[in-house]
């Protein structure tokens, strides 16, 4: 049998792979030190993105799986991106996260503080908090988008009396509001004529006879009803 004879230059070569390997994956001269988290909305969602990374302080560096991190940080709903660095000098993981953006509150009769985002995802947001927001409420978030597109092109003075909008059916809309110190149910129904149906709103708010009334009908703006 032939016997193999490694070069020394080879050995030396084994060695320095070997000693780096060992630095790498089982000394304490490589690990964690510091965990930074960027673009965390608040302390409470921060929370969130530690627990789901699995980072430690003191674990390996070369043992942080930053494709594994990645993808336990975006089992998190409100999170839309992530990107994960490690810094070999100063043992420094980095850990910066995309937040989406929520656009109103979604069905919170059925999940506290659920918000929803311009893609229609569902999500909430720990420690999140914007009474400026539409409350929304639909079967889905299809229709809840709909209602925020229709919300969000209101005039501002008139979106302000809107405390909560329900979709009530494709693309058909029922509104309450604040109006005049009145707390009014409006039958919107669709977008179309929106000028309109706030004028007609206004007129008829105006009227002495009108002054008790509860709820304004708008499926035909041309004829609408009081109640």
């Amino acid at each position: 049998m032939k016997r193999i004879i490694f070069k020394p230059v080879v050995l030396m070569a084994i060695a320095l792979i070997a000693t780096f390997a060992y630095l790498l994956g089982w000394s304490q001269i490589f690990t964690v030190k510091t965990i930074e988290v960027l673009g965390s909305p608040n302390a409470l969602s921060e929370v969130d993105i530690l627990k789901m990374s699995q980072v430690k302080i003191g674990g390996q560096l070369a043992r942080v799986n930053t494709q594994a991190t990645k993808e336990n940080i975006q089992e998190i709903r409100w999170v839309r991106d992530v990107d994960i660095s490690r810094n070999w000098i100063d043992g420094k993981v980095q850990l910066s996260v995309l937040a989406r953006d929520p656009i109103a509150y979604f069905n919170i009769d059925q999940v506290e503080g659920q918000t929803i985002d311009n893609q229609g995802e569902l999500f909430v947001l720990p420690g999140f908090s914007n009474p400026e927001l539409p409350v929304i409420s639909a079967a889905t978030s299809a229709g809840a988008l709909e209602a925020n597109d229709l919300f969000t092109a209101f005039p501002a003075d008139f979106r302000r009396s809107i405390t909560s909008m329900v979709a009530t059916a494709s693309s058909s809309f029922l509104l309450n509001a604040k109006l005049k110190g009145r707390n009014i149910k409006i039958r919107w129904g669709d977008s179309a004529e929106m000028n309109l149906k706030i004028s007609v709103i206004d007129r008829l708010l105006a009227l002495p006879e009108n002054k008790k009334i509860t709820l304004i009908d708008l499926l035909a703006p041309h004829a609408p009803i009081v109640r």
